[in-house]
C-alpha cells in the first residue's frame, strides 16, 4: 500500500512540474521574444561575446571561472525575477544544457513559470539555435567588458 501511495505522489509530483513549466521549441522561443516576457541568458561573458546577445536579455552568469555554479547564481536570478513565483520567465544558454538545469532550480524554489528554451543560442548536432535561425541578437557590450 505504501509503495502505491508512493507511487501515485511521484507521478503528481511529476505531472504539476510538467504542467507549469515546458521546453519551448524555436517558434514559441521567437513569440515569448516578440511578446517582451522576460529572457535570462545564463552563459558566460566569453560567449556572449563571441555570439552576441537577446536584445532586452538579462545576462547572468551561471559557471565560475573553475566551471562550478558560482555561489551567487540562484540569489542573482531570485533578483532579477523577482518574488511573483508565476513570472513567466525564459532560460536560455548555449544548447539548452545550462538552461534546463536553471529550469529545475527555480522550479524547487516554487517558480512556477520557468521555460527552458531548448534549442540554446547556438544549438549542438541536432538542433539549429536561435542564432542559426537568424533571430535577434545584439553585440554584447557592458556587460562583457
Amino acid at each position: 500500500m505504501k509503495i502505491l501511495i508512493f507511487k501515485v505522489l511521484l507521478i503528481f509530483y511529476i505531472s504539476i512540474n510538467l504542467a507549469y513549466s515546458k521546453d519551448l521549441d524555436h517558434l514559441e522561443s521567437l513569440s515569448f521574444y516578440e511578446e517582451g516576457k522576460l529572457i535570462i541568458d545564463v552563459r558566460n561573458k566569453d560567449e556572449w561575446k563571441e555570439s552576441g546577445v537577446i536584445p532586452n536579455a538579462k545576462l547572468i552568469q551561471m559557471l565560475a571561472p573553475d566551471s562550478n555554479i558560482r555561489n551567487e547564481y540562484l540569489a542573482d536570478l531570485i533578483k532579477v525575477i523577482g518574488t511573483d513565483k508565476s513570472k513567466e520567465v525564459g532560460i536560455i544558454c548555449r544548447s539548452g544544457r545550462r538552461s534546463s538545469y536553471t529550469v529545475n532550480m527555480l522550479q524547487e524554489k516554487g517558480y512556477t513559470n520557468i521555460h527552458n528554451i531548448s534549442e540554446g543560442m547556438l544549438g549542438d548536432q541536432k538542433i539549429i539555435g536561435w542564432i542559426t535561425r537568424n533571430y535577434p541578437t545584439i553585440p554584447c557590450n557592458k556587460e562583457c567588458e
